[in-house]
Formats: structure tokens, C-alpha cells, sequence
């Protein structure tokens, strides 16, 4: 019964993906690189671990019948949640949305702000361990700052890239943005690259893609794409399997089969570490009812050094270990998940609202199908907001909600306040008959007529 559920995620995923861009004929639809990411960790990767055994000293046939039975009704609910949106709506004609000089001149001031702030945060944690070649002189390393402002502040570099583009699509190459632009590229890539970091790569390209061809009002060839999607995929799995080869000094050793990080049978696996968190949580019936991902938003900005014991008090102490997801393995399962895994969306839903996760899965699926929406009906502002939410979904699914609930707020807000600004002038300085924005309310009713 296993292996079949196993199959159906597969085949609920890819026909969600051809279901999509038949309906879009948009590339960008979310559907088309999320399903994809879906068939990876709850079919994919199941189907090597069993084709190598690697299942069995875990888990009996009716745990992992349960744990697949859930993923499977979760993959469903976001498929129909996303669709339900719409997904014809991206067949309508898409041009690019003309700036004005004013409005572009806004973008690049803002984004030279935000990444200047990310650059400078950056550059303290590189500076903190010793200077750029210690930074990346081991595995798996990078900067550091005892304050979590410092180093979440470096994601600011990524609002920065996107406004860069976003202005140059709509401008043109000039000297100071393409010079912001690599300012605040080059170190996000190297960051990633240098610390074998899947999302952080991930996202870069992301950004850097979705905001060129979403705001030029274009889309690549579905081919090019489908050719991109596959070597990105195949470069984040060879970053993750060569974690240990890749830094400054190493004899770069690497490895170009990636299977490894799929059909490796330790408790560090996604797809093993996510089920043993179903099945620990099921057997403790222990949930948090929504604390963890409350405590991102109410507790987490408020600095350790102000309020030490901040998660302790506000009763999810257990967010720092695995951020809560790694407890009660050893009395329920015999074993101890690894440290530092995560277990995927499916089972970071069920570890906080039981079998809810099914509802949630569809309302996640419902969000990012809105947001796509809104992105090709005209309202330009809205691309941004796609475009971090299309980067992010790395996290959400290989790894948790606290991975997304922080990112998504640091890079929204920037975004959101540049863009109403920019728009504000938009609406002041372009002739009606060429563009309108109503009230310059980036997000309201107001709409853009395409040049």
C-alpha cells in the first residue's frame, strides 16, 4: 500500500503541473516549480530510500502508510487550493508595465537602501570571524554577529538585487544600477555558493530570473525553462552532497552523482526525519495549535539580549531544537532525528494542528495562486511580492514554516514600502492616457495601462 501512495503523490504532482501551464500557459505559475519540489521529497526521495532499503529499520508498513497517506491528501488540497484561484487568467496578453524616470529613480534609491543595509550587515559577520577567508576557509561556514538583527539583516541584500532588476527592466542597462546590482549580488552569491547553501542559491536565481522576465511583462520559452529548472535542481542537490568539499583552501574533491542526498538512509533524510516527526507527534499527541508560528512573528524580533528566556516564556521552548520538530524521537521511535534537519511542510503542518494540515496545505495552495494572480492582472507592485514568496518556496517545502514566516516579512515590507513609494510618483508624473494608479495605492484598485 506504501509504494502506491508513494506513486500517487508523484502523479498528483506532475498532473498538477501540466494542468497549470496548459490553463496559465505562464511558466511562472506557481504549480510549475512547486509540484515539481512536492514529486521530489514525498516521491522522489521515498521511492530511492525504498529501492535501497533504507526504510525499514525505521518504520513498519502501517507507519509509513500513514505518514504517506498524509502526504498525499496535503499534496491534493494544495494542488486544488492553487487551481481554484484560477489558472486561465495568465493567458491574457502581458506587457510591461512602463515606469516613469521619477518612479525608477525611487526603485534604485530604495534598493540601493535596503541592500546597502544588507551589505553592511554582511559585511559585520564577515568581518566578526576574522575576515572573508576565515569566513569560508571550512565547510558549511560563513559569517557570524551575536545579534539575530545582523544576521537575518544580510537577506536584505536579495530586496536590493530584485529592485536593481526591476528598475533595468524597466530602464534599461544603466552604469549605477548594473553597479548596485553586482554590489549586492556578488556577495549574496558568493555566500551561497562558498557555504553549499541550497536556498540561499535558490532564491538568488529565482530573483534574478522571475524579476527580469515578470517585469519586462514577458515570460523564457517553456523548454529553457524546464532546461533551467533541471540544472538548478541538479546544482542544489551537488551543493547539499559536497557540503564537505566545498571552501576556500579544499581540494574541491566533489561529486557530481547527487543520488546520495536522496536514497541516504540516516536520520538526517528528509523524508525519514519528517516521518518520524508525524509519528512521534501522533503517538505524544502533542501539538502547538499554531505557537511556533505565532512565536515568529510576536516573539522572535524581540532580541535574546532584552528577553533571554523569550520562548521558554512564551511556552515553545522546544523551537531551539530543530525549531520543535525533532521531540519525543527516542521514547516514541528508538531513535534520535539528526540535529539541524527539518522535516518538510507536510509534517512541520501536522506537528502544530494535527490532521489540519490538510486544510492548511489548501490555503497555502490558495495564497500563492492569489498572489500569481495578482501579478498578471496588472497590478505591478504585486510582482515583487510573487517573486519573494516563488523564492522562499524552498524552505516551505523542504524545510519548515519558521524557515518562511521571518524571510517573508524581512523582504516583503522593504519591497512594499519602495514600491508605494515609487508608485506615488508614478501617479503624479505619467500622463493618464499612458498609466493610472488609483490614490497610488500599489496594492488597491488601481491598475496599469500597459505601454
Amino acid at each position: 500500500m506504501f509504494e502506491p501512495l508513494v506513486w500517487s503523490a508523484i502523479i498528483i504532482a506532475f498532473a498538477a503541473l501540466i494542468c497549470a501551464l496548459d490553463g496559465s500557459r505562464d511558466v511562472f505559475h506557481p504549480l510549475v516549480f512547486i509540484a515539481p519540489m512536492l514529486a521530489f521529497i514525498y516521491g522522489w526521495m521515498p521511492m530511492k530510500l525504498i529501492a535501497s532499503d533504507g526504510l525499514a529499520r525505521f518504520f513498519d508498513n502501517d507507519q509509513l502508510v500513514l505518514v504517506q497517506s498524509l502526504n498525499v491528501a496535503g499534496i491534493l488540497a494544495f494542488v486544488l487550493g492553487c487551481l481554484a484561484v484560477g489558472a486561465r487568467v495568465g493567458r491574457q496578453r502581458r506587457n510591461p508595465a512602463k515606469l516613469s524616470p521619477l518612479a525608477c529613480l525611487r526603485l534604485r534609491i530604495g534598493g540601493a537602501i535596503a541592500g546597502g543595509i544588507g551589505l553592511t550587515c554582511w559585511l559585520i559577520t564577515i568581518i566578526n570571524v576574522g575576515g572573508f577567508v576565515k569566513a569560508f576557509s571550512s565547510s558549511y561556514s560563513g559569517g557570524w554577529d551575536d545579534s539575530g538583527y545582523i544576521r537575518d539583516g544580510g537577506l536584505l541584500l536579495l530586496v536590493g538585487v530584485m529592485l536593481m532588476v526591476a528598475a533595468i527592466a524597466s530602464e534599461g542597462p544603466r552604469v549605477a544600477n548594473l553597479l548596485l546590482l553586482a554590489l549586492f549580488g556578488v556577495p549574496w552569491l558568493t555566500q551561497a555558493l562558498l557555504t553549499a547553501r541550497r536556498g540561499p542559491t535558490f532564491a538568488l536565481v529565482i530573483v534574478v530570473m522571475m524579476s527580469w522576465y515578470m517585469f519586462r511583462g514577458s515570460r523564457p520559452p517553456v523548454v529553457a525553462t524546464a532546461a533551467l529548472g533541471l540544472g538548478l535542481g541538479w546544482l542544489v542537490l551537488f551543493l547539499v552532497a559536497n557540503r564537505g568539499s566545498i571552501y576556500i583552501g579544499s581540494d574541491f574533491d566533489v561529486k557530481t552523482d547527487v543520488t546520495t542526498t536522496v536514497s541516504g538512509s540516516d536520520t538526517g533524510n528528509e523524508f525519514v526525519y519528517g516521518a518520524g516527526s508525524i509519528i512521534s507527534t501522533q503517538r505524544r499527541g502533542h501539538y502547538f495549535w499554531m505557537r511556533r508560528y505565532l512565536a515568529q512573528i510576536l516573539v522572535r524580533p524581540i532580541p535574546s539580549a532584552i528577553w533571554a528566556t523569550k520562548y521558554e516564556d512564551f511556552g515553545v521552548p522546544e523551537l531551539l531544537h530543530n525549531a520543535g520538530t525533532g521531540e519525543g524521537f527516542a521514547d516514541a521511535l528508538g531513535w534520535e532525528g539528526a540535529v539541524g534537519s527539518a522535516p518538510g511542510i507536510v509534517a512541520d503542518l501536522f506537528i502544530e494542528v494535527s490532521w489540519g494540515t490538510v486544510f492548511l496545505m489548501g490555503v497555502l495552495g490558495c495564497a500563492y495562486g492569489w498572489v500569481w494572480k495578482k501579478t498578471v492582472t496588472g497590478t505591478v507592485g504585486w510582482i515583487s511580492q510573487y517573486v519573494i514568496i516563488s523564492a522562499l518556496s524552498i524552505y516551505l517545502v523542504m524545510q519548515t514554516m519558521e524557515a518562511v514566516i521571518f524571510r517573508t516579512l524581512l523582504l516583503s515590507i522593504p519591497c512594499w514600502l519602495v514600491w508605494n513609494w515609487a508608485m506615488r510618483a508614478q501617479s503624479q508624473e505619467i500622463d493618464e492616457s499612458e498609466t493610472s494608479f488609483s490614490d497610488g495605492d500599489l496594492f488597491g484598485s488601481g491598475s496599469v495601462h500597459r505601454a
